[in-house]
């Protein structure tokens, strides 16, 4: 048996060869792979080996069993990895960052296809959740109304990675607001240096079917987060700034 890379274990090193043979074969989904006795045999192994492998890949959504057919490849849900691993908690603060700047720049490079699509009925549903909102103080919304409105967002874009992405930042947003003292600052800096953009200050942009103006309120709206990811870049990696 050829021997898996230092520090690697049987089962690791099975499970990158199955997805290699995936990959490189470019099976599709409904694809039929070999089964647990013929996988052990390719890659001499135990066939507990290869089950535990198969088993992971099972919970990835890879793969897949089918009645008399056996093991076929999955289409899968290319966020639910995220779902499984993103806890704020868990997370460094370069990466809780990170994924800001990605929702940051999600939101601000949909503004076109949000403005294509969207109907009179999505801004008559986007207007009936401002006016539930239930503002905290004049600079933080209810976590719930952020979801509510953004989440409508993300649907209007006809797109369900992003809406799946949504679902998983919220928890990182809500966890930014709550833990990240020093964020406060440029939130309330934001307040005074720019204009303050609310979500019912987008709408007037969406009902003008405003592409440039919509895009620059979602930069305007979401100003304290890109100011507070760009200082840190500059100075908290650094160590110039406690956080």
């Amino acid at each position: 048996m050829i021997a898996p890379p230092k520090n690697t274990t049987l089962v690791d090193w099975v499970e990158s060869l199955i997805i290699k043979d995936i990959r490189e074969n470019e099976m599709k989904s409904g694809t039929e792979i070999p089964n647990e006795l013929e996988l052990a045999e390719k890659y001499d192994v135990g066939r507990n080996v290869v089950r535990e492998a198969l088993s992971r890949l099972r919970m990835l959504g890879i793969i897949e069993s089918r009645k008399r057919r056996g093991m076929v490849i999955a289409e899968p849900n290319v966020m639910y990895g995220f779902q499984k691993v993103i806890n704020p908690h868990m997370l460094s603060k370069e990466t809780i960052l990170d994924l800001l700047g990605m929702r940051v720049s999600l939101e601000i490079g949909c503004a076109k296809i949000i403005i294509h699509n969207i109907t009179d009925q999505d801004i008559e549903e986007l207007k009936q959740i401002v006016a539930k909102e239930d503002v905290i103080d004049s600079l933080k919304v209810n976590i719930e109304m952020e979801r509510a409105f953004h989440s409508k967002i993300y649907a209007i874009s006809k797109n369900r990675v992003m809406l799946d992405f949504l679902n998983i930042i919220i928890p990182v947003f809500k966890y930014v607001n709550e833990n990240f003292d020093y964020f406060d600052k440029f939130n309330k800096a934001g307040s005074s240096n720019r204009r303050y953009v609310r979500h019912r200050d987008l709408i007037p942009y969406l009902e003008a079917r405003d592409i440039e103006g919509y895009r620059n309120a979602v930069e305007d709206h979401l100003s304290a987060y890109i100011d507070y990811i760009n200082h840190f870049n500059e100075t908290g990696k650094t160590g110039k700034n406690k956080f």
